[in-house]
């Protein structure tokens, strides 16, 4: 197919992008930079076409997204315009996981800090939901609340993370929708702060311990999390927190879970082109037959036991509207095979794996899906989420010192109700 490139007259996730990125009054594009969007915007299509994949889903419909974004890609003026630009056509799609990582975001994600206000989103129709706050930053500082929908900044429509952008020091004045509908405006000012967040373990009472696992991305630390499971050998009940936690590698994923979990423990299929049509075709399953497909298949993905550290006793696991990918994944693990129950909110429903891929030539990435994923009991996380057995609304994931969490108290008294999980 002809790529569609630019009409040239002359992108995880959180919200902290570099003072280019800001919005900016209409300017003319520096040549360079119109280089750039050209070759971005072709490599795009091209990993897209040649390479990405979930079920029914025809990836060259990215052309007529493109048709309709190219006016603001056009006359977008610096990376936060054109990475904003690119993501109202990536977004048509309408699942997770297919974004474009700008230089500020790689840079980010590599060195674990950055400048902004802090929060973790998920973009909506009608604006920016944020799902995660980064503890100290200062978004959360100035009393915007995990749930809260973002639909201004500086009195202008929220269409993207771009407009949030700025120098350090400077202002931005946040409108919200709450949970509850009423709206309320905050001054937020951006500053640096760091985004690596420690495991932690917290004791409840003399039985039970509570193990925060923040994300599974590059700042999960294996040796840290082996001696907390340790330490939480002398509880008889263990709750794992992974409320906000967006997910992250696979591998890290699999270190957590070897460490709960039976050696070789199947907990579902990371389902790809060759196994669905397999299914679909060969097997002349149906498409929506999760349940079947995930019987049938032979490569089931499997959990390997950690042989240094390895957990008994009972355990329930607290999740949100901000617990994505591989936490939802986690949590649909450990009820399916050990019949523990998920205490908290709905989660993401953002569940399909992806590749991180390098644009050449340029600073930017492109993240896009290359598998769907089912769990063991036939469920497709994406779209659908994990529901808790027991829901805890207006959950407060981050507290001062000294604070103890109500969602801890009644996931606790919850799991000591509950049979037994070994």
């Amino acid at each position: 197919m002809k790529k569609l490139l630019l009409s040239l007259a002359a992108l995880t996730a959180v919200i902290s992008l570099s003072p280019a990125q800001g919005a900016s009054a209409a300017a003319p594009v520096d040549p360079a930079f119109a280089e750039t969007k050209k070759t971005v915007v072709s490599s795009i299509q091209d990993m897209l076409e040649k390479s990405a994949y979930v079920p029914g889903v025809d990836f060259t419909k990215f052309e007529s997204f493109l048709k309709e974004a190219m006016p603001n890609i056009d006359k977008a003026a610096n990376d936060g315009e054109f990475g904003n630009a690119i993501e109202g056509a990536l977004r048509k799609f309408g699942f997770s996981h297919i974004t474009l990582h700008t230089p500020q975001m790689v840079n980010a994600r590599r060195d674990a800090s950055t400048v902004g206000i802090g929060v973790r989103i998920s973009p909506q129709k009608d604006g920016i939901l944020i799902t995660g706050l980064v503890p100290d930053a200062p978004a959360q500082a100035a009393g915007i609340e995990v749930g809260d929908l973002m639909i201004e900044a500086d009195g202008k429509k929220l269409d993207g993370p771009g407009q949030i952008a700025g120098k350090e020091g400077t202002p931005v004045v946040i409108k919200v929708k709450k949970a509850n509908g009423s709206i309320k405006e905050y001054t937020i000012i951006r500053r640096k702060f760091s985004t690596v967040r420690p495991e932690e373990l917290n004791w409840i009472d003399g039985e039970t311990a509570v193990l925060r696992v923040y994300t599974f991305d590059l700042s999960y630390n294996r040796e840290r999390m082996e001696s907390l499971v340790k330490e939480a050998a002398k509880a008889k009940n263990l709750l794992i927190d992974l409320r906000g936690n967006g997910g992250g590698a696979v591998l890290n994923m699999n270190h957590m879970l070897g460490m709960f979990l039976p050696d070789r423990t199947p907990i579902g299929a990371m389902v790809d082109k060759q196994m669905f049509d397999q299914w679909v075709n060969d097997q002349k399953g149906k498409a929506t037959d999760y349940r079947g497909l995930v019987n049938w298949t032979d490569r089931k993905t499997k959990i390997y036991q950690n042989r240094r550290v390895t957990w008994k006793g009972n355990l329930a696991v607290l999740v949100d509207q901000g617990s994505g990918s591989a936490s939802e994944i986690s949590a649909a693990a450990l009820r399916d095979v050990l019949k523990c129950p998920i205490i908290g909110m709905k989660s993401a429903g953002a569940v399909l794996v992806s590749y991180i891929r390098p644009i050449p030539g340029t600073s930017y990435a492109l993240q896009y899906p290359v598998q769907d994923y089912v769990t063991l009991n036939g469920i497709r996380l994406e779209g659908n989420g994990v529901q808790p057995n027991l829901e805890i609304k207006n959950m407060t994931p981050f507290l001062k010192q000294g604070e103890v969490d109500s969602a801890w108290i009644a996931a606790r008294d919850y799991l000591k109700k509950w049979p037994a999980t070994r």
